[in-house]
């Protein structure tokens, strides 16, 4: 009687296991079918669900082909895609990304503030801003991305992750490809004529002070130490080890330029154009002897990753000139 007993109570064990269990398989069950159907639901409107890189969640096109940007359109080209609309002014200081697009293929929203009415006409299934504070206004007319390029360590990244956002992973991999060729070239070409140990400093001339660039911003500073990896003098890396830049820049004092000049000096003069620069100025060596290489203001003060690869190739292609020219 206690065999029978024991075998009851184990029956009715099982039984209850068995039960319980048949539940969950119906619950998973269930829940699968219904992830399912929201696959099957997004793959039929062509949408998904992505995370921008101020953390918002946006569902967007698979593959967007009307995309409206009021900043990054040298991030777009780069993935072969021609914006339907963005600020064009932009263009007057990122010259190389002329050669990337045909005369009125892309229309201008604005110069320096986008035009709603003038995105709405145009009709886009996605914008690309970099304006937290626009969103609210640009969401009412489509899906959109706020992007930061600030936000990663690297054009690699930089392109992967606008490629992600776009469905473009195939054109952000062809871009990357192309160019790590040009840059190795390019840093060949520089290593080939300078002693290990150079150094590069890029200064940005005002007319009361000068601004030593930083390493991963506009006026070749992204090209020279972060894509070709140039050496800055030991003050000049105090700065960018210890200081934080304001615009890409590090203010000081034509009296201490001296500190800062490393074996090549590299300067734009777009803010004191034309105007007399200080003795501490004139009177260093590579200013007097004509070694200083100079850039163009339109071509420079972008740092897009088309940008980039073009002032990386020009900047190789002057820093050889002017080494074997000192020769």
């Amino acid at each position: 009687m206690f065999n029978k007993l024991n075998l009851k109570v184990i029956l009715l064990m099982v039984l209850s296991l068995m039960l319980i269990l048949t539940g969950c398989g119906a619950t998973k069950s269930n829940k699968a079918q219904e992830e399912q159907k929201n696959e099957n639901v997004q793959a039929e409107t062509g949408t998904r669900t992505i995370t921008d890189d101020i953390g918002r969640k946006v569902e967007v096109p698979n593959k967007p082909e009307r995309i409206v940007t009021d900043w990054y359109l040298g991030q777009l080209l780069a993935l072969d895609v021609m914006p339907v609309g963005a600020v064009m002014a932009n263009l007057d200081y990122a010259a190389y990304l002329k050669d990337y697009y045909k005369e009125d293929a892309i229309e201008n929203i604005g110069d320096g503030e986008a035009s709603l009415e003038k995105v709405m006409e145009l009709n886009p299934d996605l914008i690309i801003t970099w304006d937290k504070e626009a969103v609210e206004k640009y969401e009412k007319i489509a899906p959109t991305i706020v992007f930061s390029d600030t936000n990663y360590k690297s054009i690699h990244e930089e392109i992967k992750a606008m490629g992600e956002y776009l469905g473009r992973t195939d054109k952000a991999e062809q871009f990357l490809g192309d160019f790590d060729k040009r840059i190795a070239v390019a840093k060949e070409k520089i290593n080939k004529v300078i002693s290990k140990d150079s150094t590069f400093t890029i200064f940005d001339l005002g007319k009361k002070n000068l601004s030593v660039i930083a390493p991963n911003g506009v006026v070749g500073g992204r090209a020279l130490y972060e894509t070709l990896g140039m050496t800055p003098p030991p003050k000049v890396k105090e700065l960018f080890d210890t200081k934080e830049a304001d615009g890409s820049r590090y203010e000081i004092s034509y009296e201490v330029v001296n500190d800062y000049v490393g074996d090549y000096v590299i300067e734009m003069n777009y803010f004191n154009k034309g105007g007399s620069l200080p003795a501490t100025w004139t009177n260093l060596d590579a200013v007097k002897k004509g070694e200083v290489i100079s850039l163009a203001p339109e071509y420079y003060f972008a740092s897009d990753p088309v940008s980039v690869l073009h002032q990386a190739e020009d900047l190789a292609t002057k820093i050889e000139k002017l080494t074997k020219e000192k020769k």
